[in-house]
């Protein structure tokens, strides 16, 4: 176990986020932290997060990519005026957590609503838009509900009294409300059962052996019949249970001969607890007591093992919180008036009181629009990060500890099993060779094949990067075909470049792929409710109605001033390019806006020199293209020209097959106007210009066949909040401010020795309450998590 977590060395990853649902045309705020997943310090083995929005087909909305400085960062998604209110998908993830798939990203579900409110809109289009939801909501509710039973230690043994703990669930995740009865082959009733909380629940039975039985259930009206686990004549329960301080484990067994077994109790690899004894045959009943205490916070997994370490049976159980650290963010007054400063004191200690210095985010939204059962830090790492699948509402069982609260947690770890690592996997040997290595910066990968499918293995890849600078790059393929290219840092600009890929023969009809990503688990996302409730339907109105006023602001922001007729003179001005050292006037110039083929990326770049220039033979076919400028007569003896990308001299390989689409000129000089070059220039010289600056401008991905061209997004610009201040004089003074949705976001607050740290702000125009949170983790590992409120009349 702690093997595997030294040789694997798994990450996790979390978003901090303003508040919990959006709007159309909002900016979503996020503080994203990566951490070690068995220590929870911030981790730096892995230098990119990348942050994806996705629909619910799967579709990826927005993408970010992030460089993690001391496994912290922080970013901004702005959710476009065309986006379709819906729920979303918000992950993240890096290079690394690949290894060990979808299922252990960070994911939260985020509604976005409409941009304009609809209540009261009775318009056609409005009332087709309504229809349309009602009837995917239709739809997805008729869909059949889960119902899945779970036997406490992982089997039904015969003769021993068993728990069973189930959950019934809708077609997206979501808790339901059941009750039933287990009955046996025969139809007779063996047990009755309820749930408690979200569809989860448990129950007690003692099964016979060579019986199969099955529950009778109705979630949701819908009548079912689920069968139960198949009954051992022969095994091991384990049954826990968790008291104020400690965990009562009772281990039973019927049938088999005597034998040496051991308890571990371990958190994330860190074993706290073991014991050995001897049980027996036939029926054989052990019961230890054992302190909370001994174990770090988290889920504690306690696994019975036999002398040569087959495991036999497994619980979770949940450790206490009392190691969280406590964030206490106290405002300087009860309550403010519009556009008044606020002074927030920010105050960090452990569970001793000590002051603990550390980074922590800090959000002020629209009280309706936080969820006070989502998502924290503290949940995250120490409960739905090491839990596959959808949990619902997980800051609940961290929000008002109660035996209640304990009580639903457990029901949640006997049917949510644990993911991490799989005990086969473990005792077969080896970990395997990891897939994706650690990202320490943007790279591209992907793979080479023939036009068959099949790898090209040992064939040779080439990078020709045109901006922001010129590089040209080449690597070879491993066995699979695959290739991988890092080191993209170039700041936050967008990389354009072109892969080219040929055998170790040279051919070049060849399939070039890049990698997809990670898949989209499966499962669907829930669609937005036709009735919501007040608290967050006002929260939402509030926030639309603030998008509107920002609309309208944009054209209110400077002072307009109504001219009459006026006449302007003035020669135009022709633009200047750094990256030419010659006089445009000196070259023949092919301008490629000017061909329709230059466009449509059917051509490369030297193909478009044949015909169109008097004296220049281009002859053969890609990639063997030869360029001649007739009449020149070179000093080395050699008629190949002089060949430019942007400035930078390339080989005429490096053209082959670069596209047409991206070049803005072609430029030849001969004889003395290429003197400039010296005797480099003696044959001539073709000097090719590649876009700048046109946002419309988006090339097709692929060109030719085993020819890929593309742009690269780099590292996401950290957008600053805008929070105006009232206590200079500033133009914006005189404008409305209808902040009310987001009042504040500071995703870089400190404290210090003392454990404290200020912060200051102003409220808007807008009146109401509102919610504060900070979150963060220490260099410790432990996270902290704070929330207050904020009273604006």
């Amino acid at each position: 176990m702690q093997g595997f977590y030294r040789l694997s060395r798994p990450e996790k990853a979390y978003l901090h986020l303003d508040k919990s649902v959006y709007t159309v045309g909002e900016t979503m705020w996020f503080s994203a932290s990566v951490v070690a997943a068995d220590t929870h310090r911030p981790d730096t083995l892995s230098r990119v997060l990348h942050v994806e929005l996705l629909a619910g087909n799967g579709r990826v909305v927005s993408r970010r990519e992030l460089r993690l400085d001391g496994g912290r960062s922080h970013g901004a998604i702005t959710l476009p005026d065309t986006l379709a209110p819906d729920t979303y998908q918000l992950r993240a993830y890096t290079g690394w957590m690949r290894n060990a798939g979808p299922e252990f990203f960070f994911s939260r579900r985020i509604q976005i609503w409409p941009a304009a409110s609809l209540v009261g809109d009775s318009s056609p289009a409005q009332l087709r838009a309504n229809a349309v939801a009602a009837r995917r909501l239709s739809t997805t509710l008729s869909r059949a509900p889960d119902v899945q039973f779970f036997a406490e230690g992982g089997s039904l043994v015969a003769g021993l009294t068993n728990v069973v703990a189930f959950k019934a669930t809708d077609y997206a995740g979501n808790g339901l409300d059941v009750q039933g009865q287990v009955l046996d082959a025969q139809d007779k009733p063996v047990a009755t059962f309820r749930s408690s909380h979200l569809g989860m629940g448990s129950f007690s039975f003692a099964p016979v052996a060579g019986q199969r039985y099955h529950a009778v259930v109705a979630p949701g009206g819908v009548a079912l019949q689920v069968p139960l686990p198949a009954v051992q004549q022969e095994g091991y329960t384990l049954h826990v249970v968790t008291l104020a301080s400690a965990f009562l484990v009772t281990i039973q067994r019927h049938g088999g001969s005597s034998s040496t077994v051991s308890l571990l109790g371990q958190v994330r690899g860190q074993v706290a607890y073991m014991a050995h004894g001897e049980l027996t045959a036939g029926h054989e009943t052990y019961t230890t007591r054992i302190p909370t205490s001994q174990f770090p916070a988290g889920i504690v997994q306690f696994t019975l093992v036999d002398a040569q370490g087959q495991p036999l049976a497994e619980r979770l159980a949940f450790a206490a919180l009392n190691p969280n650290l406590r964030v206490t963010l106290t405002p300087d007054r009860a309550s403010y008036g519009p556009r008044q400063p606020v002074r927030v004191h920010v105050a960090v200690a452990d569970a001793a009181g000590q002051p603990v210095a550390m980074p922590l985010s800090l959000a002020v939204a629209d009280a309706g629009a936080v969820d006070a059962s989502a998502e924290t830090i503290a949940a995250n790492l120490l409960l739905t990060s090491d839990l596959a699948g959808y949990i619902e509402n997980p800051g609940y069982y961290f929000q008002n500890p109660t035996p209640e609260t304990a009580q639903h947690l457990d029901a949640l770890l006997l049917t949510q099993g644990w993911r991490r690592f799989v005990w086969k996997q473990l005792l077969a040997g080896p970990l395997a060779a990891p897939e994706f290595g650690v990202e320490r910066a943007i790279g591209i990968r992907g793979q080479v094949t023939q036009p068959s499918g099949k790898p090209v293995a040992g064939g040779t890849v080439t990078y020709l990067q045109t901006r922001p600078e010129k590089i040209y790059l080449s690597t070879r393929t491993n066995p699979e075909g695959r290739f991988l290219f890092t080191g993209l840092d170039q700041c936050n600009d967008t990389t354009r470049l072109t892969l080219q890929a040929r055998t170790d023969r040279g051919k070049r009809n060849l399939l070039l792929s890049l990698d997809p990503g990670p898949p989209v688990p499966a499962g669907r996302l829930p669609v937005l409710p036709l009735q919501t409730p007040a608290a967050l339907a006002d929260a939402v109105q509030r926030s639309q109605a603030q998008h509107a006023a920002e609309i309208k602001l944009q054209f209110d922001t400077t002072h307009n001033v109504m001219l009459s007729n006026v006449q302007v003179n003035a020669r135009r001005a022709v633009p200047t390019d750094s990256r030419r050292i010659y006089p445009l006037g000196s070259a023949t110039v092919l301008r490629m806006d000017d061909y329709p083929t230059a466009r449509n990326g059917s051509s490369t770049a030297l193909q478009m020199l044949q015909g169109r220039v008097p004296g220049v033979s281009v002859t053969g076919v890609d990639p063997n293209i030869h360029v001649q400028i007739r009449g020149i007569n070179s000093l080395s003896g050699s008629s190949e020209p002089l060949y430019l990308l942007d400035g930078v001299p390339i080989t005429a390989d490096a053209l082959a097959y670069f596209p047409a689409a991206d070049v803005e000129t072609i430029e030849i000089l001969k004889g003395g106007q290429a003197a400039i070059f010296g005797s480099r220039g003696s044959a001539g010289v073709i000097a090719v210009y590649t876009r700048r600056g046109s946002p419309n401008y988006s090339p097709s991905v692929e060109k030719a066949p085993g020819v890929l061209a593309l742009r690269v997004p780099g590292y996401a610009c950290a957008r600053e909040f805008y929070a105006p201040r009232y206590d200079v004089a500033t133009a914006r003074r005189n404008l409305p401010d209808p902040r009310r949705s987001t009042l504040y976001w500071n995703p870089r607050v400190s404290t210090n020795a003392a454990g404290q740290a200020d912060v200051t702000f102003f409220t808007a125009d807008a009146v109401g309450q509102f919610r504060l949170s900070a979150e963060g983790i220490s260099a410790a590992g432990q996270p902290a998590v704070g929330s207050g409120n904020l009273l604006v009349r």
